[in-house]
Parts: C-alpha cells; structure tokens; sequence
C-alpha cells in the first residue's frame, strides 16, 4: 500500500506519480449525533489540466486533494472504517468507475 503524506512534498510526489482511472482513498472524520467516526472516500482522476498537465476529477486537482484531505492511499482501508456512502447492505451506491462512465458518456454526447 501506498501512502501520500498531507504536507508539500508529498502533494508534489501524488501528482507525479497519480494514474488516471485509477482508484484513491483518503480517510474523513464523520460527526454524527452519537460522535465522530472514521470514513473513507474514493476518487477517481479522469482527465488532466489543459495548461499543467495535471490530474484532475472534476474541479479537484491531484495535489489539492492530497493537501486538503491527505493522506492519500492507494489500496481500499481495512474493513473497521465505513465508506462515507453507503446502502443498508453495506455496498456502495456509486462505485468510481460508475461516476468516470457517467462522465464520459456526458462528454461524448456534447461532442456530437
């Protein structure tokens, strides 16, 4: 497992180093009624800047996540933290390739 720290340095080696279609976790602090919880989320970059070259998903840069919710993973967190999103049966409502799918199809249609 892989593991970009939330600082300078590391928000650089996350950009250099980031794959697009590929899946990266950061964990979150959840506060609900009966206290604080740990969460994780998934990002997927899908396509760069046009002036930098850099990653981004959506409005979000490579290393603007990295410093903002560092640190960064590249494998899933071990099953005693929860996804942020999540259904009764603990699956997830909206995988990241499902979200890059919907992107691409948006795209293509504005193309045409």
């Amino acid at each position: 497992m892989t593991v970009w720290e939330r600082s300078t340095r590391g928000a650089k080696r996350f950009a250099r180093e980031v794959e697009l279609g590929e899946t990266y976790y950061y964990i979150q602090t959840a506060v609900y009624p009966w206290g604080e919880e740990e969460v994780w989320t998934s990002i997927v970059f899908d396509h760069r800047q046009l002036f930098t070259g850099g990653a981004m998903s959506g409005s979000m840069s490579a290393q603007g996540l990295c410093l903002n919710y560092g640190p960064v993973y590249d494998e899933k967190p071990d099953r005693h933290i929860r996804p942020k999103f999540e259904c009764d049966d603990d699956e997830v409502y909206a995988t990241p390739g499902d979200i890059l799918k919907v992107r691409n199809s948006r795209r293509d249609r504005a193309r045409r």
